[in-house]
């Protein structure tokens, strides 16, 4: 699958914010077979989604009225507005939870703007997400980015260099790598929040599809919970910090989940859901997404580089 290639000074500026982390061992992903059982249980789903597309207002709503939690840090600011058949969202990528720093600097205001479809158009071909860059907008209006750090490598290969809620600060903003969560930790949500297995919206991507938590209620009674499982498999331990996409290969029917994290719901509307492995929010873009969807200092064009 194509990835974008970014600008070797891109990626050296990140790599030198993360200097200071080291790498961390990792243990291969065993490749798991589907079972019908498994599969079943790990996609069941609520009666009620808290995200859908189709209604602008309703996908407005489900970005926050964000207020400042870092008195050191300018406040937060996050707008969403509809224009006939498109959901527009600005922010200034600063987060309305507790800042931990775990790399060098602090957030700084880095604008970000990101137009989806209100009524979004599956691809007749998965595209490429950013090798850096957002992909998406949380719903506190902090950038999402996927599982590459400057390193080329896994975000995961670089001890400490994340907080608990999967956030950091980079050389260009703030931004959210994968959905983290922990008793008592202020995150994006918190985990008593998680772990009810209830519908919660992560964010909404490029493509004008949402990000849900991968934490699901296992059936309508919500008897127990389960986390959804990424079809990606760590195939060469070798490349985990050096080249995260040439570590993996995508296993058909492995997880719960397609090629681009997500899946199609019982109300027959497309989704993505986080997982704790790679690729941690998407894969690849399951909608087509306009070459001015992003923009931004943080924003990164919708794909393409070479095969």
């Amino acid at each position: 699958m194509n990835r974008l290639v970014t600008t070797v000074a891109t990626a050296s500026v990140l790599l030198l914010a993360l200097a200071a982390c080291t790498t961390a061992s990792v243990e291969p992903a065993e490749t798991a077979e589907a079972t019908p059982e498994s599969t079943e249980t790990a996609t069941a789903s609520t009666a009620t989604f808290a995200a859908s597309t189709g209604d602008c207002d309703a996908m407005a709503a489900t970005l926050r009225d964000v207020e400042s939690a870092n008195s050191e840090l300018v406040d937060p600011e996050l707008t969403a507005v509809c224009d006939g058949d498109t959901l527009t969202i600005s922010s200034n990528s600063i987060p309305d939870y507790l800042y931990i720093a775990t790399t060098p600097g602090s957030p700084k205001v880095s604008e970000l703007t990101m137009t989806i479809p209100v009524t979004p158009t599956e691809a007749d071909e998965p595209g490429s997400v950013p090798y850096l860059g957002a992909l998406g907008v949380a719903v506190n209006g902090v950038p999402i980015y996927g599982p590459t750090e400057g390193t080329g490598g896994d975000v995961q290969s670089l001890e400490g260099a994340l907080s608990e809620c999967g956030s950091h600060s980079g050389p260009t903003d703030f931004h959210i790598h994968w959905f983290g969560y922990a008793d008592g930790v202020d995150c994006l949500y918190d985990a008593d929040e998680v772990e009810t297995g209830e519908s919660l919206v992560v964010g909404w991507a490029a493509d004008g599809y949402p990000i849900m938590s991968g934490v699901v209620c296992s059936d309508d009674d919500c008897s127990e919970v389960v986390q959804l499982t990424s079809s990606w498999q760590l195939t060469d331990e070798s490349q985990f910090a050096t080249d995260t996409w040439a570590a993996h290969s995508y296993v058909e029917g492995s997880g719960d989940l397609d090629e681009c994290n997500g899946r199609v719901d019982s109300d027959g509307q497309y989704r993505y859901y986080s997982t704790t492995t790679f690729p941690y929010f998407l894969g690849c873009y399951y909608g087509d997404v306009a070459d001015d969807a992003l923009s931004g200092n943080n924003a990164a064009a919708p794909g393409g580089g070479p095969a």
